[in-house]
């Protein structure tokens, strides 16, 4: 419909507080499924059509490319219910001071902003969205899918390390990739000023 995602139901979570252990078990199924999507082996896409808001902000979050509608709207609102979440998310997305006026506010931030804050890949009109996504699913799907995978398992682990460890964990896995079909062919076909024909081996 017109909305992304919006979150956490607030009627059922406030039947879940009496239930012993039910809201801890959905926390952690949530929590699980946005780990799902960011450590999944190829690269996701989000097409935000519409509200994204607190686990919905989070599962956009956890994609790797993030396109958007110009009427999507993006907010942490646990805050307004009495309850704290996203921090973990918004230090990867924006600055100390976005981040927490974000989290501490709950005010929704439109897709225009979070394309000027440079979150999001583009902010267009939402007849264009999915387009735009295929688009780019298109050009990413034509890539080898062995140094795919593998480039987003380094965008994954880097991210977490200090930029010299990184570097070395991410030169290991261009190392390893120089030895497969999909490069050999791929350098083949730039010398020959053509288009590489991958096998995913």
């Amino acid at each position: 419909g017109h909305v992304f995602c919006a979150g956490a139901d607030i009627k059922e979570r406030a039947g879940m507080a009496r239930q012993p252990g039910d809201y801890a078990r959905h926390n952690r199924i949530a929590r699980e499924y946005t780990n799902c999507v960011r450590e999944c082996a190829v690269p996701v896409i989000a097409a935000v059509n519409g509200a994204a808001l607190g686990a919905g902000f989070g599962l956009m979050a956890a994609c790797d490319i993030m396109l958007a509608s110009d009427n999507a709207v993006f907010a942490m609102p646990e805050i307004d219910v009495g309850l704290a979440g996203g921090a973990a998310m918004l230090t990867h997305l924006v600055g100390k001071s976005r981040g927490r006026r974000i989290l501490f506010t709950g005010e929704r931030i439109t897709a225009q902003e979070m394309y000027r804050l440079g979150v999001i890949e583009c902010c267009v009109p939402r007849a264009a969205l999915m387009e735009e996504a295929l688009k780019l699913a298109r050009t990413i799907a034509a890539k080898s899918p062995m140094a795919m995978r593998l480039a987003k398992k380094a965008y994954n682990v880097c991210e977490n390390m200090p930029q010299r460890d990184g570097y070395r964990f991410e030169q290991d896995i261009t190392v390893q990739l120089s030895h497969t079909e999909d490069a050999q062919e791929a350098q083949r076909a730039f010398v020959e000023k053509r288009k590489p024909v991958f096998k995913g081996r």
